[in-house]
């Protein structure tokens, strides 16, 4: 068998950046590179095993598939949030902002930033939609302009009905 200087001697820069962050961070690249340095200074009197080449070769498969199938799962959850706070615009929440403030306004927007869902508040706050304790309905009846104008509009169309009903029934 090969000596490990001898196996990691033409790339150690690259190997040992990737074992110092631990074996657990080995992208499928640099286990690529490692097997290929293995097989380029292996023993010609004591060659590598077929059978732990194709073993070896099916676990950079099954590594490369179980990457692809991670990021795959984490857009879907991205997005599956982004649709879900999608729901939550014009409704009362309330959450606890990153500085962990206690905050309560209504969702005017929802955007993604570092991949993580924020709720834009009507109140200036952006609230992490992971940190959201209470969403219900706005109240119907508001102090404010806009909630006036709108029962106002409400009003004057049930009237408007009222007028019509009643002027359809006198002919």
């Amino acid at each position: 068998m090969a000596d490990v200087s001898a196996i990691t001697g033409a790339s150690s820069s690259s190997v040992g950046a990737s074992s110092t962050a631990g074996a657990t961070s080995m992208s499928s690249t640099d286990f690529m590179q490692v097997m290929l340095q293995q097989l380029e200074h292996q023993d010609p009197l004591n060659p590598t095993d077929s059978n732990q080449l194709l073993t070896q070769l099916a676990q950079i498969s099954q590594l490369q598939s179980n990457t692809d199938m991670q990021n795959n799962i984490a857009s879907l959850t991205l997005q599956q949030s982004m649709g879900a706070a999608g729901n939550l615009i014009g409704k009362q929440v309330q959450g606890i902002t990153e500085s962990g403030q206690n905050t309560t306004g209504t969702v005017t927007k929802v955007q993604i930033t570092n991949q993580q869902v924020y709720l834009q508040l009507d109140n200036g706050a952006a609230l992490p939609m992971k940190n959201l304790t209470i969403i219900a309905q706005n109240p119907t009846t508001t102090t404010s302009t806009t909630g006036a104008a709108t029962s106002q509009t409400s009003a004057q169309q049930l009237l408007q009905m009222l007028q019509s009903i009643a002027g359809g029934s006198s002919s």
